[in-house]
């Protein structure tokens, strides 16, 4: 593409550079407008004899062209993109659910020259009909090879995780003096940041901090064919072998990591009962300001299997206070 300041009798068919102006300041052309020759007669009655346009070359793709094959790249399973206008290109989430970055992929595709993709940060929780990233072609064309790679590169850079967990359980733990204050703190915030992923949360026990006890109750959550179990208590778990670590090990469960570079949240623990996650929550479970769990949580309810090194990812971004 080149950038010439055209005689307007040669202006016919080329790409507008600026917005053209008429005496009384409004606006009569649009920039990345192909000029007509209605187009060249309006700017001759202005007075203009000469005007700044793009001349696209034979191997030039112009930008809504580029931009919709490139969104339409990076549109997949519960991601949509609408059609291009002015060189850009949004994508919407089809539906709930848990939206997706590669960051390396985001980022060679960005150093494609005049290429550009703004997403949701990662990990996202997204709504039904919900923008979820744009795309712009900067230039009013990219030659063929740029828009090859970019297209090559658009593959796989964002993704719409649907929530999978359907049940989950919660059991509290504590002293019978406290029952009603820790069910009633952790209950209604855990019930209603699941509700948000589509899952249902049941009440399960309220047991003494008690290793028999606790295992008694996974035991009974992981027969009810439960999705994932939230152990929420009086006192978070404190060390990794604590009460309720043992119990997890006692069922057969894998105890993946205690403790996360998050705060508010550090003593939130993570475990596995075969596919079954198993979360200690921390105290701030019980507030509904974002906190370690709404970090988690949308994680494994959309089905993913989170290991220690991706907990200690969150450190990055983990002071939210």
């Amino acid at each position: 593409m080149k950038i010439i300041n055209c005689p307007l009798a040669q202006a016919n068919g080329h790409i507008l550079l600026h917005h053209q102006f008429g005496p009384d300041g409004r606006k009569v052309l649009k920039k990345g407008k192909t000029l007509t020759a209605a187009d060249v007669s309006l700017l001759a009655s202005l007075g203009k004899t000469d005007v700044y346009v793009a001349v696209l070359d034979t191997d030039d793709i112009p930008e809504d062209e580029a931009a919709n094959r490139v969104a339409n790249r990076l549109a997949g399973p519960g991601i949509t993109a609408a059609p291009a206008a002015g060189g850009r290109a949004n994508l919407l989430a089809e539906s709930g659910g848990l939206f997706a970055v590669d960051p390396g992929r985001l980022l060679d595709l960005n150093c494609c020259p005049g290429v550009t993709l703004g997403t949701l940060p990662a990990n996202t929780v997204v709504q039904p009909k919900q923008q979820v990233a744009t795309l712009k072609i900067i230039p009013y064309s990219i030659p063929r090879p740029v828009l090859a790679q970019a297209e090559s590169l658009a593959a796989h850079v964002v993704q719409l995780k649907p929530f999978v967990v359907k049940q989950a359980v919660l059991i509290t733990t504590g002293s019978t003096a406290a029952r009603d204050s820790v069910t009633g703190s952790f209950t209604p915030p855990l019930r209603d940041r699941l509700a948000a992923y589509g899952a249902h949360l049941a009440e399960g026990p309220y047991v003494a901090e008690d290793v028999a006890a606790i295992t008694e109750a996974l035991a009974a959550a992981i027969n009810s064919n439960a999705d994932m179990i939230l152990i929420a208590g009086e006192t978070s778990v404190m060390d990794e072998n604590d009460i309720t670590p043992q119990a997890i090990k006692a069922i057969g469960g894998e105890v993946v990591q205690h403790g996360v570079p998050v705060e508010p949240g550090n003593l939130l623990l993570l475990a596995y009962h075969g596919a079954v996650p198993i979360v200690g929550a921390p105290g701030c479970a019980r507030s509904k300001n974002y906190n370690v769990v709404d970090m988690v949580l949308p994680r494994l309810a959309a089905g993913e299997r989170l290991t220690r090194r991706d907990l200690m990812a969150l450190g990055h971004g983990g002071l939210l206070k």
